[in-house]
């Protein structure tokens, strides 16, 4: 089993292109230090990010996430259990969405996996406004 968490939330302030190129790198660093799978998407001011993991890791790593001041608004997507990971078939576990070619191919890879982890499904479903 694993435990999946997933949320949306709105940035603080404007962030340029430095501040994110760094949420980018730390987030996927310490994920993969962590053996957390899953997505981060950024998009005109929004993030949409699923994480898979270990509970206890995840729970913690949730926490100072909300505690981040560069955004706000948080909306939690789900967070339960999960007897499928996602992503782990996805690139390198853990994915930097920054481009329509990069969500272009996520879609595709939802697709692909949504009969056999419901999830996907789900997370497809909230990638639709981004897809516009």
């Amino acid at each position: 089993m694993v435990y999946t968490i997933c949320y949306v939330s709105s940035e603080s302030s404007d962030l340029k292109e430095p501040q994110l190129e760094e949420v980018f790198s730390t987030t996927k660093i310490n994920n993969g230090s962590e053996d957390i799978t899953g997505m981060l998407l950024y998009y005109y001011g929004n993030f949409l990010q699923v994480l898979e993991g270990e509970k206890e890791t995840l729970l913690n790593l949730f926490e100072d996430i909300k505690k981040d001041k560069r955004h706000k608004n948080i909306i939690t997507i789900f967070n339960k259990q999960n007897e499928h990971r996602i992503f782990e078939g996805y690139k390198s576990g853990f994915s930097i969405i920054k481009t329509k070619s990069d969500l272009k191919n996520l879609k595709e890879y939802l697709n692909k996996t949504k009969d056999t982890t419901p999830f996907s499904k789900s997370v497809l479903g909230l990638l639709e406004p981004f897809l516009i």
